[in-house]
């Protein structure tokens, strides 16, 4: 190993790991009624080392949207009294009638497939209380977000909660909230899905989650900006990690079957349903990634992996999303900048979560082992696969220097000496985003020779056609694609470069028809 190599990892080994929630505070709740939903619950406890007391089944209906009705009488009224008999709270002067939780041994709720998902809209009973915190009054909202608050008695039902947590930077356990619960759901089309999201989970914790972070803008403008402001700041963090990073700056989504290679991360929005790159049945995420896209009703249902985002990306292999079951509004929903800034800090999957979502009693869902931890550490964990070297020497690359031009130079040593289409890519994406074109060009040209795999090959040709767009030289984005088109048009991937071109030279409107 290059001594230059060698040092960038010593020092992945001296950060800190963060304290966080621990298993034997964490209870997973399935559906008594599905003896799969029990087996996964074993399962999950049994990998997580949840203690055996832990693990509460409760009879409930078997379907994804409940009424609330059936929610008090199967799931929160149960739930509530096995928390009083197992004596797993308390609550001020001891009094079950009193307003807040002032104790509670249970951090989180692991719930698993099985469970119902979310709670149907009905017409407000007369004298009920609502939430005064915003002027919509809408009473369906997910399963999961209404146990958050579980330790809140006589709780409005119309409306949303702020949420307490929200934007803290400190470990659940010692933000002193016990009236909280934070939630997560193993939850995907099939059980096979949810235990390879377990696993992978595990898997990503020992050896490190490595690869490339994908992000997607929307620039629809007006009201959403909001949502392009929180990719913009995941690129930046993203970036100044050493993390690779390609951000889509087209206002259209990421064209059919984009070479998508290596993913670790995703972020993006705004259609209806998975398109773009989760078309290609050869797309595959790395082991525990984490990818979200941002939909009103991406999690609405999670039993059809062709409809809706939640589903689709976690068929296509990630452990863990975000989603939404009902319309939530963009400001209610969870803030991806505040969400990834946590996973990197070392946070579990459901308190990152919780930090970004800024009320309950509505619509979102956590889909993942809610103890997920991503970057639990940056310990060199040894021999190393090939595949993830030239990702951990990027992350250890930034973590050794603080001088920019330092770094660079070293990336750049590395990339020559070990002819690294990694290093050399993550060194155009970098100069791409600083505008230093000539740069970025170099770099791609170099990333394209160095890479064996045509996928990774063709992905620079997009890279180097952007380049072109944002230089503002048309005539040679166009050249570039259609010798694109000729070099690469076996592959499946070669659909990117048609969207790109209707994207660029889009093709004259249709005739209008003859009046009939």
């Amino acid at each position: 190993m290059l001594p230059f190599l060698r040092l960038l990892l010593l020092a992945l080994s001296l950060l800190p790991a963060q304290a966080t929630l621990t298993p034997s505070e964490t209870v997973v709740l399935f559906n008594s009624a599905d003896p799969a939903s029990q087996n996964l619950a074993e399962t999950y406890a049994a990998l997580r080392g949840v203690p055996a007391d832990r693990i509460l089944g409760l009879r409930m209906p078997q379907k994804e949207t409940i009424t609330r009705q059936e929610f008090d009488q199967f799931i929160r009224t149960p739930l509530i009294r096995v928390f009083d008999q197992r004596k797993w709270w308390t609550f001020k002067g001891g009094s079950r009638d009193a307003a807040l939780a002032t104790s509670c041994q249970v951090k989180c709720l692991a719930l698993m497939r099985g469970v119902p998902l979310r709670i149907a809209r009905v017409t407000a009973p007369e004298g009920e209380v609502l939430a005064k915190i915003s002027k919509v009054q809408h009473n369906e909202a997910s399963v999961d977000s209404e146990l958050s608050l579980l330790g809140i008695r006589n709780s409005p039902i119309g409306g949303m909660q702020r949420n307490s947590y929200f934007k803290k930077d400190q470990p659940f356990g010692k933000a002193k909230l016990p009236f909280l619960i934070l939630t997560g759901r193993l939850d995907a089309a099939n059980p096979e899905i949810c235990e390879r999201m377990i696993m992978d989970s595990l898997d990503a914790e020992k050896e490190g989650l490595w690869g490339r972070c994908y992000l997607d803008l929307s620039l629809k403008g007006g009201s959403y900006q909001m949502g392009d402001q929180w990719i913009e700041e995941i690129a930046r963090r993203s970036l100044e990690s050493g993390i690779p990073t390609i951000l889509d700056r087209q206002a259209n989504t990421l064209t059919t079957n984009y070479p998508m290679q290596d993913a670790a991360f995703y972020f993006g929005w705004y259609t209806t349903h998975r398109n773009g790159p989760f078309l290609n049945p050869r797309m595959k995420f790395q082991r525990g990634a984490v990818a979200v896209h941002l939909h009103s009703f991406s999690a609405s249902q999670l039993r059809n992996s062709a409809r809706n985002w939640s589903a689709a990306l976690l068929n296509s292999g990630a452990a863990a999303t975000l989603g939404n079951v009902y319309e939530p509004y963009l400001s209610a929903s969870h803030h991806f900048d505040i969400f990834f800034d946590r996973l990197l800090k070392g946070y579990t999957l459901a308190e990152a979560a919780a930090m970004a979502m800024p009320v309950y009693s509505w619509q979102g869902v956590v889909l993942g082992d809610p103890l997920y931890r991503p970057f639990a550490q940056f310990k060199n964990p040894g021999i190393l696969p090939k595949e993830y070297r030239d990702f951990k020497v990027l992350r250890a690359a930034h973590l050794s220097f603080t001088n920019a031009k330092e770094r660079l130079r070293k990336v750049r040593t590395a990339a020559a000496k070990m002819n690294s289409g990694t290093l050399f890519e993550a060194l155009g994406l970098e100069f791409l985003e600083q505008g230093q074109f000539e740069e970025a060009t170099q770099f791609f040209s170099s990333a394209r020779k160095a890479f064996p795999d045509r996928r990774d090959q063709l992905r620079q040709q997009l890279h180097l056609i952007e380049t072109a767009r944002r230089r503002k030289l048309k005539p040679a984005a166009l050249q570039l694609l259609e010798s694109s088109f000729k070099a690469y048009q076996d592959l499946p991937e070669s659909k990117s470069l048609i969207g790109l071109r209707n994207i660029l030279n889009p093709p004259p409107p249709k005739p209008p028809q003859p009046a009939k």
